[in-house]
């Protein structure tokens, strides 16, 4: 009969996570595409659409509380998102105004005063000092033909920045989404142990009346009930410790997503089907797609390419100029004086105290400092990987193990409770074994979460957990600046 039940229960739970497959599937490969085309080369506008994704959020219903919806409160609303967010948008600019070093640079001036001259002209025309209202008016326009590829190399520059802070982004939204299923996990986790711990409270209160039935009418002796009093009083103490759990797995979770969650939790999605066949496969997907390995990649080709713009004074400069001005009343003489120029102009710096030969060598070491960090940060993905490859396998040999010591511990309570009652097991057989249940229970919660955990950190690892999770638009979200904001 119990058998029975626990088919059903396990039925029933495994219906319940296709249904939530099913629902979010069609979510998750549509936002693959999205994503994945803003890390490498980020420099096209995100759909207008996406600014439906962030309309203002409310508390989530109890029967629409579920893991994707919380990571992507998370994504819409972390302040750690919304900075490399701006970051990112910030870099896209810089490109731009990099690329204005290639186009012309125009000019306007105009200008009107009073002016005193005393000249050997004013003295020859006038015979002394002359007093006149200056006016100039003139008009500049400035070219640049060659500056020894300095301008190239610093639009190369600028891109190669927005590119790592695009991958930034799906870094820290990656990051975030983790902190936010760690946050859901452990809430679910910490709930579950707080309800068992409860559950052992009272039965341990039921064992206690029991007893002290037994001892007010003479049956039972004084140091059963001691006893049993005692383990009342640390039934307790296991209750208090897992309300303040709890209420610090609440705390955190309005940390990460923005507000305190509700009471009701949906299960989280197993996302062992998304996980790769083997550690080597893993290792493998994490190094091509991984955004904070990207980051560093970017970071290598900025640092190649302000290495070349150092080597830009090198070369002389060439600029075409153009200009025009039409005066009045200068220099102590009236009447209008115009002029029109059109000139390529040649700059070439011949020395400039070795600040040029030091700057080239600055840059190469930052090439060189880019990629140290690109390749501690391969070794620290790689540690991470094995880490929770280990725990995902361990967890899942460890899981069924636990069920079955639960099953046989509750299996043993109740053959202890009717022996008790006849008298063939004492007291202390009884609390033991219900200790025993207790404890296994908090075994299989444990495992089960961390089980979860590992999978998803895996995800993590390997630049999929949003895409798994269906959350993309939230991530490429893109606000307008705001003019109040300044003052």
């Amino acid at each position: 009969m119990q058998l029975n039940r626990r088919g059903a229960l396990q039925q029933r739970d495994m219906d319940r996570r296709v249904a939530l497959r099913q629902r979010y599937d069609n979510k998750i490969y549509g936002a693959r595409n999205r994503l994945n085309a803003a890390c490498p080369r980020i420099r096209a506008q995100f759909a207008a659409t996406l600014l439906v994704a962030m309309a203002p959020f409310t508390q989530v219903l109890a029967d629409e509380f579920n893991l994707a919806q919380v990571v992507g409160d998370a994504l819409a609303s972390n302040p750690d998102v919304a900075e490399a967010r701006n970051q990112w948008l910030a870099r896209r600019e810089e490109v731009r105004f990099a690329q204005g070093s290639f186009l012309p640079s125009v000019d306007l001036n105009a200008g009107i005063g009073y002016e005193y001259t005393d000249s050997p002209t004013t003295r020859a025309v006038v015979g002394g000092s002359n007093e006149l209202t200056r006016k100039e008016l003139g008009l500049s326009v400035r070219q640049m033909l060659f500056d020894g590829w300095g301008a190239k190399n610093e639009v190369d520059r600028q891109r190669a920045r927005t590119d790592s802070a695009a991958a930034r982004l799906l870094a820290v939204g990656e990051s975030t989404a983790m902190r936010g299923v760690s946050a859901f996990v452990d809430l679910q986790r910490f709930q579950e142990l707080r309800d068992i711990a409860q559950e052992s409270l009272d039965t341990h209160l039921r064992i206690e009346d029991q007893i002290r039935l037994r001892s007010e009418s003479g049956v039972g002796r004084r140091a059963d009930f001691d006893q049993v009093r005692s383990r009342v009083a640390l039934a307790r103490v296991n209750l208090v410790a897992a309300d303040v759990n709890l209420r610090d797995a609440k705390t955190t979770f309005e940390r990460v997503v923005g507000y305190l969650p509700s009471q009701t939790y949906a299960t989280p999605e197993d996302a062992s089907d998304a996980l790769p066949a083997s550690l080597e496969q893993a290792l493998e997907i994490a190094q091509a797609d991984n955004p904070v390995l990207q980051v560093a990649e970017a970071d290598i080709q900025a640092a190649v390419a302000q290495h070349a713009a150092a080597k830009q004074f090198d070369y002389p400069r060439f600029d075409l100029e153009l200009g025009g001005n039409m005066n009045d009343d200068l220099d102590g003489t009236e009447g209008h004086v115009d002029d029109l120029s059109a000139m390529v102009r040649m700059r070439y710096n011949l020395y400039r105290g070795g600040s040029d030969s030091a700057r080239k060598r600055t840059t190469a070491h930052n090439i060189n400092e880019s990629k140290d960090v690109r390749d501690r940060s391969l070794r620290q993905l790689t540690e991470s990987i094995r880490l929770a490859w280990a725990a995902l396998e361990a967890t899942a040999a460890q899981l069924p193990l636990l069920e079955r010591q639960v099953e046989s511990a509750k299996a043993t309570r109740e053959a202890y409770a009717k022996q008790f009652n006849i008298g063939e097991r004492t007291l202390l057989d009884l609390l033991n074994s219900e200790t025993e249940v207790f404890q296994a229970r908090q075994s299989v919660i444990d495992t089960r979460a961390e089980n979860l955990l590992a999978q998803y950190r895996l995800l993590e690892a390997m630049g999929a957990l949003i895409d798994r999770l269906g959350v993309a638009e939230r991530l490429a979200y893109e606000p307008q600046p705001e003019a109040s904001r300044f003052p």
